[in-house]
Formats: structure tokens, sequence, C-alpha cells
């Protein structure tokens, strides 16, 4: 019998026969109330894990199967199930982590694929995870890694109403965003979140809606769709968002200097008066806190 202290004798720890333990996770997840993004993980939710040892960065005891470890979540409590079980000795670990899960045979946690759909609703919501802040060293001791989850990609928000003196009756059936400053393919890098290695021009993605909506004259429901993070907008309509209404196409130019930012939220709100589409006002939030602490994390 011992008792808990935050100070610990690596020595008295083996006398007293302390074992390896297994690695646990626990996340978090925050996001916009939206049926077609992450709200959390649920059972059959694969993640991958990258484990390296807190002092050099380098693998974890220096074995090789805890570069990208299968994690996949069990219930509904998010218990997760390692494939390798990672195994902690004294020296503490960094864990990292990534959504969805990709099985490569030569990982590389700086360089993962990130893909744009042409269809909006098969583009995954990539996310990649580091450790919160404020928690203990984990180890055998403290086997326990607390993941912030946050998201790579940009969401773009659109709101579309009618002018107060239109007239007519009109639907929206999609959305489609594109252009020469949008890419459909770059590579993530787990501990930032960055994506570089952009690749494409004229790339775009098209949000499809399954039943068409009328437009009215007071907000309705957002639509929205996620990009690749770009600062390349460089002169209006090196990004364009066209919409289809009443099976005609609609155009709205991004104005020159637009930057989307990672795990940003961009909501325009935009008027129709029959014949054009003006921007009434645009803005930004938190589509996700990037860094956190074990203080406003549930178990």
């Amino acid at each position: 019998i011992f008792s808990c202290t935050n100070d610990y004798d690596p020595g008295l720890i083996e006398n007293l026969g302390m074992k390896e333990q297994p690695l646990r996770i626990i996340t978090k997840v925050l996001t916009t109330k939206s049926p077609n993004f992450m709200q959390e993980f649920t059972r059959g939710s694969v993640i991958g894990l990258h484990v390296v040892s807190e002092s050099t960065g380098n693998i974890y005891d220096s074995n090789p199967d805890y570069k990208n470890v299968r994690a996949e979540a069990l219930n509904y409590k998010l218990n997760w199930r390692q494939s390798p079980d990672i195994y902690l000795n004294e020296e503490p670990v960094t864990v990292y982590a990534y959504y969805p899960y990709q099985s490569q045979v030569n990982f590389d946690p700086e360089n993962i694929p990130v893909r744009i759909s042409p269809d909006a609703s098969l583009t995954k919501d990539y996310m990649y995870g580091i450790q919160a802040s404020g928690q203990r060293a984990v180890n055998q001791i403290s086997p326990v890694a607390l993941l912030n989850m946050n998201h790579t990609l940009s969401l773009l928000s659109f709101q579309l109403r009618m002018t107060p003196e239109a007239e007519g009756c009109f639907l929206l059936h999609a959305i489609q965003a594109g252009g020469t400053a949008l890419c459909f393919r770059g590579k993530m890098n787990i501990k930032t979140g960055n994506i570089g290695g952009c690749a494409g021009t004229n790339a775009s993605t098209r949000l499809k809606l399954n039943t068409p909506r009328m437009l009215k004259k007071i907000p309705d429901e957002p639509q929205q769709l996620m990009v690749i993070p770009t600062s390349r907008i460089r002169t209006d309509g090196d990004v364009e968002v066209l919409f289809i209404i009443n099976e005609t196409t609609f155009k709205y130019k991004i104005p020159a200097n637009t930057k989307w930012e990672k795990g940003k939220r961009y909501i325009y709100n935009l008027l129709f008066n029959g014949k054009d589409i003006t921007l009434e006002n645009v803005s930004t939030s938190e589509w996700l806190p990037v860094e956190g602490n074990m203080e406003n994390t549930i178990l």
C-alpha cells in the first residue's frame, strides 16, 4: 500500500512491483449543431493515435507499432479499444490523434492525406487531437490521456434570404463552391492541424439538397460545406459560390483577400432579389476551440 503524491520514485515503484500499464484516452469534441458534421464520436468511430516520448519526440519505447495505432469507440461512454494496446512505463508520453483513421504502410504524422469530395456530403470531417493542457504526465502512474479533438477544415455557412421587395417562388436546389484558390487535396500535420502540399486548381465541391428549400424573407436554416483553409484569394472571383435556384445558376464572388482558417466557421448572410445575389454581412465564429483544459473535459 502506498499513498498518492505528486512526487514519485521509480525505484520505489519497481520495488512495489508496479508493471507497465495500458494507455487510456478520453476525447472531447465541440462543434456546430448540424447533422452533417461531427457532434461527438459514436460507437464504431475510428481514430488514429501517434504516441511519442515526451522528452525526445521519438516513437515511444522505440516500438514502430505505436506510430499509427487504430482506436475504435466501443460505446456511448467512449471507451476506446486500441490495436495494438499501448503499454506505458515510467517515461511520460505525448499522444497525438487524428480522424478519420487511415491505414498506411508508410505512415507520416506530418503528412496525413486530406481530400475534399466533389460531393460535399461525402467530405470527411478531418480532425486532429492534442493533449489538453493542465493534465499530469501520462505514464504508468497516470495512464490516461485527455485529448481535445479539433477541426482542421474551414466550415462555410450560407444563409440566403429574399429581399423585401422580391416577388415569386424560388427554390434552392444546390450550392457549389469552387475556384483557383481552392484545393481538393493536401497533407495534414497531426501535431498542428495545418494542411500543406495543396494540390488542384478549379476544384469545386457541391452540396445538393435532398429536398429543395423555398427561399423566404426571413433567415432560414443555413447550408454548410467544408473546404481546405486558404489564404490564396487574391482577387474577386478566385473563389465563386454558385446557387442553383429554380434550375438557374446564380453566382456570388468571394471578395479578394478573404482568408479561411482551420477550425473556424464563416457565416455568409446573403440577399436574393430574384435576379442577383449580394452580401448582407459575413461573420466568423469558432467552430472548435484550439486549446482546452481538463477541467472542462467530461469524464
